[in-house]
């Protein structure tokens, strides 16, 4: 049986590092317009949206159920909206409400993730949905 050298496996680990760091950052810059997260997970958003309406921006985790002793944590940040109006957002899982001020287009971006709290201490944090999303709101 042939042995490997320790000098070869750390160059093997650096490689490993390298190669998940490389694909890792590949998935956060494609993050944009893209979905990330569960697979098949998708967010609901209605095709008609009146100003001043209130909607529901609907979280599907095709299945996923968020376990009991953990959260959903919902962040949205408006990327564009017309004449500088946000919507007023009230966050919550399984449905975000949200309300336009003004008609036109509005990209935002949600952030889904579960959030629970190890015995040892400190969160982990686990990406459960992130994308955007461009909203047509009519008068």
């Amino acid at each position: 049986m042939k042995k490997i050298s320790p000098h070869t496996l750390r160059v093997m680990a650096l490689g490993l590092l390298a190669v998940l760091c490389i694909l890792r950052f590949a998935d956060v810059a494609s993050a944009d317009g893209a979905t990330a997260g569960l697979p098949g997970a998708i967010l609901e958003i209605p095709a008609v949206v009146k100003s001043g309406t209130p909607v529901q921006a609907v979280f599907n985790l095709a299945g996923y159920g968020i376990p009991a002793g953990s959260y959903a944590s919902i962040n949205v940040d408006v990327l564009e909206s017309p004449t500088g109006q946000r919507p007023t957002v009230r966050t919550g899982y399984p449905a975000t409400i949200l309300t336009f001020p003004a008609p036109g287009t509005y990209a935002l971006r949600f952030i889904l993730n579960e959030i629970s709290k190890p015995s040892c201490g400190g969160v982990n944090a686990k990406l459960l949905l992130e994308t955007t999303a461009t909203v047509m709101v009519t008068p």
